[in-house]
Order: structure tokens, then C-alpha cells, then sequence
């Protein structure tokens, strides 16, 4: 350069824009720069009237924002052919097609050597050449143009020689596609874009349109876009569409266009970037966005002094409180000073650890809702860092109330249990199964007691070595194996007591199925008396049968021999006396079969079924010697447990005590009752209240005829079904049996 050459330094910082400055002159000893520390320093002095040759401006997110400056340049100052040099250490797609859409003559990235100076120097003598050839370019009046409706580029002929050398330089950077588009079709595309959709330039410009590289679904909406846009229909520049590569792949795209003239056609152009890793990222956080929205637990986030930058929706309901109330608020807000002591220290714990690159503490909290409400939770905290420095915290917070409700109930469960396992009468055993056997756990006293074996002493042993008889080891293998299996046991077994064997009835609680160790509860009812009791009743329920059928057949001999020569007799006489003999035959018959049939009755009765008593009634009603007496049901009669025999048994001889007493037109009711039991009534004369305690009476009856065990048998079998019967007045003034199961 044979003049001076002014350039205009703008930098946030006085340090910054001196060394840039001091770097420039030093590399070119005919440059001479100014500094300016603020757009309006800079604007200030362009419009001075003090001569400017360049611009060479920094920009930042905190500091300069050189588009801005850029801009306002081109727009409001009237300098739109000023070279403008954007000198900045920020590299980005987004930074680069801002400053070609705004304008900049040159993007040049900062380095800590001296090359980027060299470098600005040299486009600084390219600019400044051009701007001084004895072409001068056309004046365009930027401002107008950017303030009308549908404002676009200049035309290719309007472009002056720096701004056509300054486009083609950035097409060719490969920084970022650059297009240019008529009618659908590409006038030009640089290398980058053909790179971004698989093709060369030359295929692009000749073998493939526009709709060809965009997906079929947004196919018509982006031609749509390219027409309003070639005829200056619309003003936005950013636009975003799907493509497809060569090889059929789709991607994501988004250009900045703006229509200009070329060759005197309308036509579009844009630089072109794919954003398919943007796209990705942004689905992945609007995923990771909605996860933490929606899930179950409180998610947070805290700065350095402990204030909320985030919390997601689950919190806000949780605590009560509107995302503006708690973001940039305190946690002290849902904290008390304890749990935020404790929490401090567990953050300076887990950073003064530095055996892992992310440790995180888990422990529990009470938070404090808007209402005031203390609520149980469960966090787990993670500190933030960066180069060492402490950011903050994330964390991840569980409502517990309910698993602290739970906890309280099974501790209230699990001592009440306690209390029943220590206080229950029956010997009581906690096992768990260790090689197949079972092995003792805990005991309670009563199990103590009655086997001889304090829980001290037998504590880990087998349980079967203790108290199991000899020779039962096949029996307890086999009920071992049930219980291993799951099985619940009800079954008699005979144990070895502090006072020898005695029998039991065992019943099996597992408290663990299908898991390892199988674990369970033991209980020992002891049934040795009862037991005992059956045999003896037994025993003399056979001697009492073996005597009746002696009796029996003892009888009927003499009254067969009795009633054949009455027979004889009969043929010869006719008198009165041998009718009252024939009715004391009658009656020693009856009395015969009573006596067995009371015997045969006496034995225990099979076990109860589910029996329907409607069924049983009108059997037994026609069995019995009824007459012209009638039989009423009232009401439904319904099922209960039964020996079905000798439920039938007790209903014929009921109903023969009714006609017997009633006479041959009485009419005999049954019915259900309440409490769990049935009647049957008549309308006969009824039992005087001063005799129903005796009617049960061996002997008992008030017909001269009768032989007194009817009622008597009936008693038997109610008692061996262990109900109970009363005697009481019918609702027509007759005899009324109510019989019902006993109560316990």
C-alpha cells in the first residue's frame, strides 16, 4: 500500500482492541487504527467525519455483538460499502450464515499466534484495493431497500466487484452450502452442498431439480416456499425441510435464503446447512424434557448458592408452589436450616472425593410444602463441576409418605404378631428350611412347656431331631417336601413331649413360597384327650351295638315263637285278650328295634357334607306313618353341614313324635331360622312347659303305647353333630323343636 490505510478496531475491552490493534501495525506498518470499546463508540466516530478505511470488529455472547454492529453500519450510518472484517474467536455454522445474511466482507477466526493478524492484513489490502480502483462501485441504498416489504438481495449485475468476489469466496469456503435457484432448478451450488446431499455440482446442476433432494412429504410445502420467496411473497429467511441423499438417506435441513435477480430472472439464494444432528439433539431433549416432566419423582436443579434453575412438573405439584415462585428462589423455601446443614455437608463430602467423576448421596429429607405440610421424601443428590469449580447440584427427590405409612403399619403388625406369637396358647414354632429339614427359628413358651425345650438351647437345630418319634423319618421327609413346596398343612402327627408322645394337629402357615429359604410358622394343637375320648367312645359304641344286636336277637326269637301261636290260637278263639296280646307283641317289636336302632345311633357321625335339608324333609315325611297328615314348608329351605343318614333319621322321628302326640290329621311346619339353624313345629297339644326338660328322657313319653326313645334318639344324633336342640311352644300352640349349630 503506498497511502495510509485507517482501520477502525472495535473491541468489549480497551486491552483487547489495543493488542489487535498494536498486532496490525506491526504487520503492516501502513495501517493505522482507532479503537473503540462499544458499537456506540464506534457509530460515534463514523459519523465524525473522521475518514475510515476498514472495520475489523470482534464479537461475543457477553461482549460485542458484531452482526449488530455490522448491521447497524450498513443500515442506520450510511456506510453500506465499508469493509467490514468480523474477527472473533467463535466459530459456528450459525455465526458464519448470520454474517454472510447480514453482509460482512470477510470472517476471519482469532488465534492465539500472529498468522490471523497476517491474515486480516491481507484482506484488509484486498478490500481497501478494490474500494480504491478507478471503478468506484454503485451506491445502493441499503436502508431503503431492508425497510421495504419483501426486501431482497441486490441483483447479480448490481453487485459490485467486492461484494462479487466476496460471495464467490464464501461459496467456495466449504463452511456452508450456498445455492442459487430458478425456476426449481440449480444455477449454482459450491462443494459443501453437493458433499451434504452425495452429489457433485455438476449433477446437481444438470441431472437433479430442487423437489429431487427434498422428502415427499415436505416436497410441495418447500417449492411452495421457493415460488413466495423468488417472487418476493415473503420475508422469512430461515426455513427448515427434510432431504434426501443419494443414497436415499433423509436428513435434516435449513437454509437462509433471499431472492435476488440474476441475469434479469427472479431467482433465489441461500446458504444451505444440515441440521440433522441439531434435529436429533433436539428430539433427544424434548424425550429427555417430557421423561422428566412426566416422571413420578421430584427432578431439580440448584446453582452454586443453593437456588432452583429447575424443577420439573411433579415437583411444582408436590410442593405447591407456581414454576415462577420457586425458579431463582432458595431451597431454604422448602427446606429447614437442618436439612440444608445436612446437605451441605454430604455435597462437601462427596466433592472432596475424588475417586469418581459423578458421585451422588442418597439419604432422607422432610420438605415443606406451600401449605406448610411436612412431607417425608427420599433424595439422591449429585454435585456439578466444571475444571474443579462446584456449578450446583442436581437431584432426584421420592414422596415416601406412603412407603413411611407402610413401614409404620408393619411395624404395628409385626409387634402385634409378636405379642400373639408369645402369647398363644398352642405350642408355636418359627422354622426355615435348611437341607431339607426344618430348622428352629424362634419358639414360644408354650412350645417350651410342653416339649421340654427352652428357645436358647434349640436355636439353629433341627427341629425334627428334637421331637420327632422313631421310626417316623419317611412321614416327616414327606410332609418336609410339602412344605417346601408350598402346601399348607392340616394333618394329625404324633410328637415326642416333656411328657412322652402325644398327638397333634399340625397346621402349616408358610410365610415364603417359590423363594430361597423357605420360611414358615408351626402350630401344635394338642388333641391327645380327644383322641383318646374317640377311642374310648368307640370302644363302646361297638360293646353297646354288639350288646343290642344280642339283645335283638335274643327277643326275636320268643316273639317270633309268641306271634305264631297267636296265629294258631286266633283260628280257634275270638276274644279280646288276644288283641291286647297282639298289641304287646307289637310294642316288644318296636321296643327291639328302638334299643338297636339307639345303640347304632350312639356312634360319632360320619362327616358332615353340605346337605340340602328340602330333599331330606320329604323323605323322611314319606317314610314316616303320616296319614292324613300334612306337611308345610315354610319358606326356603336351604343347605347346611350334615351326616345326611342320620339328618333323615332325626326328621322321621320328629315327625312320628308329632302324629303320635298330634293325631293322624296334624299338620307338621318346617323352617329356617336365623341362627344358623331349622324347626319343625305342630299343631298338636303341645308339651306342657314343666315336661320339655324331661322329654329327652330314656322312657319318657305320654302315650301309653309309646316306648319313650323317638325323642331320645334325636338328642343323640343333634349331639353328635354337636348342635343343640330346645323344646319350646309352636306359633299355633303346639310343640316347636328348634335345633342349631352351637356357637364357639
Amino acid at each position: 500500500m503506498d497511502e495510509s490505510v485507517r482501520v477502525l478496531v472495535v473491541d468489549d475491552t480497551s486491552s483487547g482492541a489495543e493488542r489487535t490493534a498494536q498486532s496490525l501495525e506491526r504487520a503492516d506498518g501502513s495501517i493505522t487504527t482507532i479503537t473503540a470499546t462499544s458499537t456506540d463508540e464506534a457509530l460515534s466516530y463514523l459519523t465524525s467525519g473522521e475518514p475510515v478505511d476498514c472495520i475489523v470488529c470482534d464479537h461475543g455472547p457477553t461482549g460485542i455483538d458484531g452482526i449488530d454492529t455490522l448491521q447497524r453500519v450498513r443500515r442506520d450510518y450510511d456506510h453500506p460499502d465499508l469493509p467490514f472484517i468480523l474477527f472473533t474467536d467463535k466459530g459456528t455454522e450459525e455465526l458464519l450464515s448470520r454474517a454472510i445474511t447480514a453482509g460482512v466482507s470477510e470472517y476471519i477466526k482469532k488465534t492465539s499466534g500472529e498468522e490471523c493478524y497476517i491474515k486480516v492484513v491481507d484482506r484488509i489490502r484486498e478490500l481497501t484495493a478494490i474500494d480504491q480502483s478507478s471503478t468506484p462501485p454503485q451506491t445502493i441504498d441499503h436502508t431503503a431497500r431492508r425497510r421495504a416489504h419483501g426486501a431482497s438481495l441486490p441483483t447479480m449485475d448490481q453487485l459490485s466487484p467486492m461484494e462479487y468476489i466476496n460471495l464467490h469466496r464464501f461459496a467456495e469456503s466449504n463452511l456452508i452450502g450456498v445455492f442459487l435457484i430458478q425456476n426449481l432448478s440449480f444455477e449454482y451450488v459450491n462443494e459443501e452442498l453437493a458433499a451434504i446431499f452425495g452429489y457433485t455440482c455438476e449433477e446437481l446442476r444438470s441431472e437433479v431439480t430442487v423437489p429431487d433432494i427434498v422428502h415427499e412429504k415436505d416436497r410441495a410445502s418447500l417449492i411452495r416456499h421457493l415460488q413466495r420467496r423468488e417472487w418476493n411473497f415473503i420475508d422469512e429467511l430461515q426455513y427448515t425441510f427434510r432431504g434426501v441423499r443419494k443414497d436415499g438417506s433423509v436428513i435434516h435441513v435449513e437454509i437462509h435464503s433471499d431472492r435476488i435477480d440474476a441475469k434479469g430472472n427472479p431467482s433465489v439464494f441461500g446458504l444451505l446447512m444440515d441440521v440433522t444432528a441439531r434435529k436429533q439433539q433436539e428430539e433427544e431433549f424434548k424425550r429427555y424434557e417430557q421423561m422428566v416432566n412426566t416422571a413420578g419423582d421430584i427432578v431439580y436443579a440448584l446453582d452454586p448458592d443453593g437456588q432452583f434453575t429447575f424443577i420439573n412438573e411433579t415437583g411444582l405439584h408436590l410442593t405447591g408452589y407456581d414454576r415462577e415462585k420457586l425458579l431463582d428462589e432458595h431451597v431454604s423455601i422448602i427446606l429447614d436450616d437442618d436439612e440444608i446443614s445436612e446437605g451441605q455437608a454430604r455435597i462437601r463430602k462427596l466433592l472432596a472425593d475424588t475417586s469418581q467423576d459423578r458421585a451422588s448421596d442418597s439419604y432422607e429429607i422432610t420438605i415443606k410444602d406451600s401449605d406448610g405440610t411436612i412431607v417425608p421424601c427420599r433424595t439422591n443428590i449429585t454435585p456439578l463441576t466444571h475444571v474443579g469449580e462446584f456449578n450446583g447440584t442436581v437431584g432426584v427427590v421420592r414422596d415416601i409418605t406412603k412407603q413411611k405409612d407402610l413401614e409404620e403399619l408393619l411395624r404395628t403388625e409385626r409387634d402385634q404378631f409378636a405379642a400373639l406369637f408369645e402369647n398363644i396358647s398352642e405350642p408355636t414354632i418359627q422354622y426355615i428350611i435348611r437341607d431339607g429339614s426344618p430348622h428352629v427359628e424362634a419358639v414360644n413358651p408354650a412350645f417350651e412347656e410342653m416339649f421340654g425345650h427352652s428357645e436358647e438351647d434349640i436355636l439353629g437345630e433341627s427341629l425334627d431331631a428334637l421331637i420327632l418319634p422313631l421310626g417316623r423319618s419317611n412321614e416327616a421327609k414327606s410332609l418336609n417336601e410339602r412344605v417346601i413346596d408350598g402346601d399348607r398343612l392340616e394333618i394329625e402327627v404324633c410328637r415326642m413331649t416333656n411328657d412322652g408322645l402325644r398327638d397333634f394337629r399340625l397346621s402349616n402357615a408358610p410365610i415364603s413360597v417359590g423363594e430361597e429359604p423357605v420360611q414358615g410358622y408351626a402350630i401344635y394343637r394338642d388333641i391327645t384327650d380327644r383322641k383318646r375320648r374317640e377311642y374310648e367312645l368307640e370302644r363302646q359304641n361297638e360293646q353297646l351295638e354288639e350288646f343290642a344286636s344280642v339283645v335283638s336277637h335274643d327277643l326275636r326269637q320268643p316273639l317270633s315263637i309268641a306271634s305264631g301261636r297267636l296265629s294258631i290260637i286266633r283260628e280257634e278263639y275270638d276274644t279280646h285278650h288276644l288283641d291286647d296280646i297282639e298289641d304287646a307283641l307289637e310294642r316288644m317289636e318296636t321296643l327291639t328295634k328302638n334299643v338297636l336302632t339307639l345303640a347304632r345311633r350312639g356312634k360319632v357321625v360320619r362327616t358332615p357334607t353340605p346337605t340340602a335339608i328340602d330333599e331330606i324333609v320329604h323323605d323322611a315325611w314319606d317314610i314316616s306313618r303320616t296319614g292324613s297328615a300334612e306337611l308345610a314348608v315354610d319358606g326356603t329351605l336351604t343347605v347346611i353341614d350334615a351326616d345326611e343318614q342320620r339328618l333323615q333319621e332325626l326328621f322321621e322321628n320328629l315327625f312320628r313324635n308329632a302324629i303320635e302326640h298330634g293325631g293322624d290329621d296334624v299338620t307338621v311346619t318346617v323352617g329356617m331360622l336365623d341362627e344358623n339353624g331349622f324347626y319343625i313345629e305342630d299343631d298338636g297339644p303341645g308339651i306342657p312347659p314343666e315336661d320339655r326338660e324331661r322329654v329327652f328322657e330314656r322312657g319318657y313319653s305320654t302315650d301309653a303305647n309309646g316306648t319313650g326313645l323317638g325323642l331320645v334318639i334325636v338328642l343323640v344324633i343333634v349331639q353328635a353333630h354337636e348342635w343343640s336342640i330346645d323344646v319350646t311352644e309352636g306359633t299355633s300352640g303346639g310343640a316347636r323343636f328348634e335345633i342349631r349349630e352351637r356357637p364357639y
